[in-house]
């Protein structure tokens, strides 16, 4: 830039800024003269303000635009916070419009060039606003750190965000959500840990992720459902004693061994087999532990053997006599 477009800058922000004060200073007269009490000069001046602040900040002036968004962000949230305070003090409104007019600079300044450090500072954003509304609006009620833990897993994702970095995604994800549920646990219903029936599947997470396709082998399959099988039961002996509850969730784990212990050689009708014999008995069981007094299991298992008998005819026998036909060809 040289000398003659510095004197052109300087002149444009200094015509610009005596130009808006000259403008300001006629609407606050016009405002206290015959426009009433209150201060409604502080709208069109708000407006005016734009004009140097552009000139000083905008990208014309060789700056990127960084500045003018923290500057105009700033300007807005003062303007929200005047009038809130002219109209409705007592209910504090301008935050909502703070927190979405904060993400302006928030993403001029940690933008696509830096998104580990954008998903930082937008997280900490969201934290700090619900933290601010929580604490204004119901502090009796501790609320804020349940958006907080859901922010959380955007910046935790961009930093493990590497194919080979899975490993540690899970594993922090898993400690992520137990420290989260345990401490739910404790602060709503210490007296019942229920956070305990989901330290199984949030296990199994990492479990997984180690493992990869060795998950699917029959004798690693089996060693995990065993797990799963042995924790809900000692959960259920131990911990949360009376009622047998465990045999629904062990009714759940156990689908995964079936299906992959089902030989491939038709193994839709294995699997339909060994689905509905095993359903039957949980039907039984429920039926015997719940209300021995009406058997009412026989109504649901009726319905369900036309499981393994469609698979029988239409998928099975059918195979099977295409596959005469093709030979005898």
């Amino acid at each position: 830039m040289n000398k003659q477009d510095i004197k052109s800058k300087k002149s444009g922000i200094g015509f610009s800024i005596v130009g808006s004060g000259i403008t300001i200073l006629f609407f606050v007269f016009i405002n206290f003269t015959v426009g009433g009490k209150f201060p409604w000069f502080i709208f069109p001046s708000y407006a005016i303000l734009w004009w140097p602040l552009a000139l000083i900040f905008g990208p014309y002036s060789g700056y990127t635009g960084k500045l003018l968004s923290l500057v105009g962000s700033l300007l807005t949230i003062v303007l929200l916070v005047t009038v809130n305070y002219l109209t409705s003090w007592g209910y504090p409104w301008f935050l909502y419009p703070s927190f979405a007019i904060l993400w302006w600079p928030v993403m001029m300044f940690w933008g696509k060039q830096h998104k580990k450090a954008f998903s930082v500072t937008g997280s900490l954003t969201v934290i700090v606003f619900a933290l601010i509304l929580n604490f204004t609006f119901s502090p009796s009620d501790i609320w804020f750190y349940y958006p907080a833990i859901a922010v959380m897993w955007w910046p935790l994702g961009l930093f493990f965000q590497e194919h080979r970095m899975r490993r540690g995604y899970s594993i922090a994800g898993a400690l992520f959500l137990l420290v989260f549920l345990s401490f739910e646990n404790f602060v709503r219903s210490s007296g019942v840990p229920w956070a305990l029936f989901a330290y199984y599947p949030v296990l199994m997470w990492p479990v997984s992720v180690f493992l990869k396709k060795s998950l699917g082998k029959p004798g690693i399959t089996m060693l995990c459902s065993l797990s799963g099988i042995v924790y809900y039961t000692v959960l259920n002996l131990f911990i949360f004693k009376g009622f047998p509850w465990a045999i629904y969730p062990v009714y759940g784990i156990l689908w995964w061994p079936m299906a992959v212990l089902a030989p491939k050689r038709a193994k839709e009708l294995h699997f339909s087999l060994f689905g509905t014999v095993l359903t039957s008995f949980l039907f039984i069981a429920t039926n015997l532990i719940a209300s021995p007094g009406t058997v009412w299991a026989v109504y649901p298992i009726f319905a369900l053997s036309w499981w393994p008998l469609s698979v029988y005819y239409f998928v099975y026998r059918r195979r099977k006599v295409e596959n005469v036909n093709f030979s005898s060809k």
